[in-house]
């Protein structure tokens, strides 16, 4: 695109197509595996789009923040904008996990096993983050289209 190399649309096909290896393997190949239930495998198929899952996950994660560094690396992006940004993402992550806090100590059974609130409690703190954030991009949109608004 206008002559620079655009690594973000490759590194998207390629996982893109490995996903799709991946269906047409969970559908074609692995499909006919029969479940052994007594060894606590019910489905290999399941494990194998959980460990994509993760690792997609994973990489993702890797790939944005490598990506915000880049970019502050090609473009200059001004120092105290970029010290804004992570104060506000540390105060995001903060106020969720004192949010879910209460979720990291519970015990919770599932079926003959009984859990730790730990996964609970990172869950939890995974979808407060998500609503607090969700929730300022809506503000910040809505203030954003008022403050045009009143402007013109």
């Amino acid at each position: 695109m206008n002559g620079k190399l655009n690594i973000s649309k490759w590194v998207f096909l390629a996982l893109a197509l490995v996903t799709v290896a991946i269906a047409v393997m969970f559908y074609l190949v692995v499909g006919t595996i029969k479940p052994e239930f007594d060894l606590g495998n019910p489905t290999p198929r399941a494990d194998l789009f959980l460990n994509w899952g993760y690792i997609l996950i994973i990489l993702g994660i890797v790939i944005a923040l490598i990506s915000v560094f880049f970019t502050a690396a090609v473009k200059g992006v001004n120092g105290k904008t970029l010290l804004i940004a992570v104060i506000a993402f540390a105060i995001i992550a903060v106020v969720a996990y004192l949010m879910s806090s209460g979720s990291f100590a519970k015990p919770y059974p599932a079926g003959d096993i009984v859990y730790s609130g730990k996964t609970h409690g990172w869950v939890e703190l995974g979808l407060n983050f998500f609503y607090i954030t969700l929730g300022v991009a809506l503000l910040s949109i809505l203030f954003s289209v008022i403050y045009k608004a009143l402007k013109k």
